[in-house]
């Protein structure tokens, strides 16, 4: 008999559009040829929790009930460990973790570990991130213990990219947003990043690699592949 697979959770609806995208890449990712050879996934996509930027920087209501809220109600589903396709919810990690008794993945601390070992000549990387995120320092105090600099890129393209009136969030998945977040990787590049990191889990919905002249490193697939080898126990 095989090795007992883990089921996984996911923490959804910051946003929607990211949970469908590391469901997909879960499902890719897993090394099967039937349908039974796949993993059992479960979703609570939960969309009214509070944005998670607002509450940061500006006093909105406070996401942290309803993240706990909805992590329980994965545990109470049958979940094993919990993923989030969110960056800058994990700066309510730690009040999470106190109250789940399953392990819930970094996928800051993951990102990270993966551009260490994957570009060891990197010193110096640039971050295209919401407001909330950069102003939390999550991506700096995670590659500091690795000895890497972060670069924060331009705030209003990024944040005009994800939460505008033609941004990812609105449904638009075309060339604005796209544009925005390639001029914004472009200076970091000319500041003196080596790898850019999409560090907001909408960005790569539209920003892909042949888009940036440097490695684009992206979170929510490293998300995907940490919660694969983790439910397979590989």
């Amino acid at each position: 008999m095989g090795k007992k697979r883990k089921i996984v959770g996911i923490l959804g609806g910051l946003g929607p559009m990211a949970t469908v995208d590391l469901f997909r890449r879960i499902v890719e990712f897993t090394p099967a040829k039937v349908d039974q050879e796949h993993l059992r996934i479960i979703i609570d996509c939960n969309p009214q929790i509070p944005d998670r930027t607002k509450a940061i920087l500006y006093g909105g209501p406070d996401p942290t009930p309803e993240l706990i809220a909805t992590a329980k109600n994965l545990v109470k589903a049958g979940a094993d460990f919990i993923v989030i396709p969110c960056n800058t919810a994990h700066y309510f990690l730690d009040y999470l973790k106190r109250e789940v008794d399953i392990p819930i993945i970094n996928l800051i601390e993951e990102t990270a570990r993966y551009v260490r070992n994957n570009y060891p000549y990197a010193e110096c990387v640039g971050l295209l991130a919401t407001s909330g995120t950069i102003k939390s320092n999550l991506y700096h105090k995670a590659f500091k213990k690795f000895g890497i600099s972060v670069l924060a890129g331009d705030e209003k393209k990024t944040m005009e990219a994800i939460y505008g009136e033609e941004g990812i969030k609105a449904g638009n998945l075309g060339e604005k947003p796209r544009r925005l977040l390639k001029e914004a990787a472009q200076e970091l590049i000319r500041r003196g990043a080596q790898v850019i990191i999409a560090g907001c889990t909408e960005i790569s919905l539209v920003l892909g690699e042949e888009d940036v002249s440097l490695p684009l490193v992206d979170p929510l697939t490293i998300l995907a592949k940490v919660a694969v080898e983790l439910a397979l126990g590989i």
